[in-house]
């Protein structure tokens, strides 16, 4: 939902101070975002595995080096792999190749048509992922994996990002955000959608009620982060997660790996001591291979940074900054 959000906005306001979007610009930064990070944790994957006399098959190796990973889970029942949670991965970068081509060509044709757009795609993966589970009776690994199952996760976001443009949406969120209690029950209501509710549910129209609620969390917390109760979200060592989660998802099997591995068998410690080591693994990532591969990335126009820094100081009106 976040990456929806987030990439849709960059698009916006790109096409709305420039007249145009650059295709080639957001592969360019899409690609030193994200490949440096991933095809090192890739090849020490690969190496950890091989030492430890799991060799990854053919079919292995070319889903996790073309970014299919999603799709060997989906035909091969979820198996258990050092790559298994590279699905995510692999439907956001399916969506980062197919969404700013598909944005131009709505754009183009106007506001409503992107969002009646992006809102049928929606509804037909929501369909698709339905009939699989309940007519078809296809396994729950591929509509838990496959792109076309899971788009609309990622809709919800590109719907807020466009839908934030009309007054009554932003009165909403203003609403959402009134007091500093409402994310918790939105919490409870996530909780529920997530551990509660029936798997009929849950693989049919749970996760896309899932991503509404993220939404609905998003748009409380950027409201109320400089209030007491949740002014944490503005530490720093918060805000350094922040900075590092995307290695920490890459390699958060492994911390938790060393984590089993520390004697006593008590599972506090053994998680307190899978945290450290993610977030060590982690950081190792960031400061030796991510910062130094976005160093490379192009700047924007001047002016597409100054309308993005304005907008984020709007205090009413709930936007990111580009990741």
């Amino acid at each position: 939902m976040l990456s929806g959000f987030l990439i849709t906005r960059l698009l916006q306001r790109e096409r709305e101070k420039t007249g145009s979007v650059s295709i080639p610009r957001f592969y360019l930064g899409r690609t030193l975002r994200i490949f440096p990070a991933y095809y090192v944790f890739l090849l020490v994957s690969y190496v950890l595995d091989a030492r430890a006399g799991q060799r990854w098959s053919n079919a292995f190796l070319a889903d996790a080096v073309t970014y299919t990973v999603n799709y060997f889970n989906a035909f091969n029942g979820h198996p258990t792999t050092s790559l298994a949670h590279a699905w995510s991965l692999a439907v956001e970068e399916q969506f980062y190749i197919l969404w700013p081509l598909a944005f131009v060509i709505l754009a183009a044709r106007g506001r409503r048509t992107l969002l009646v757009g992006v809102g049928l795609a929606a509804l037909a993966g929501i369909a698709w992922r339905s009939w699989l589970i309940l007519g078809a009776n296809v396994d729950a690994s591929y509509v838990y994996n496959a792109f076309e199952t899971r788009f609309d996760n990622l809709a919800v976001g590109c719907l807020l990002a466009l839908a934030l443009d009309y007054q009554r949406v932003i009165a909403a969120a203003e609403w959402c955000g009134r007091k500093s209690w409402y994310p918790l029950v939105t919490f409870v209501c996530l909780l529920t959608s997530r551990t509660i509710l029936p798997g009929v549910y849950h693989y049919s129209i749970g996760f896309t009620i899932d991503a509404l609620l993220v939404a609905i969390g998003i748009v409380q917390v950027l409201q109320l982060y400089q209030t007491r109760w949740w002014g944490w979200l503005e530490w720093s060592a918060v805000r350094y997660i922040g900075a590092i989660s995307y290695p920490m998802y890459l390699y958060h099997a492994w911390g938790a790996s060393i984590g089993r591995r520390v004697p006593g068998n008590y599972y506090p410690l053994e998680f307190l001591a899978g945290v450290v080591a993610t977030i060590v693994l982690a950081a190792a990532s960031y400061h030796l291979i991510e910062l130094p591969a976005l160093k490379l990335k192009p700047r924007r126009a001047p002016e597409i940074r100054e309308a993005t820094s304005a907008e984020i100081r709007q205090p009413s009106v709930v936007l990111l900054p580009s990741v």
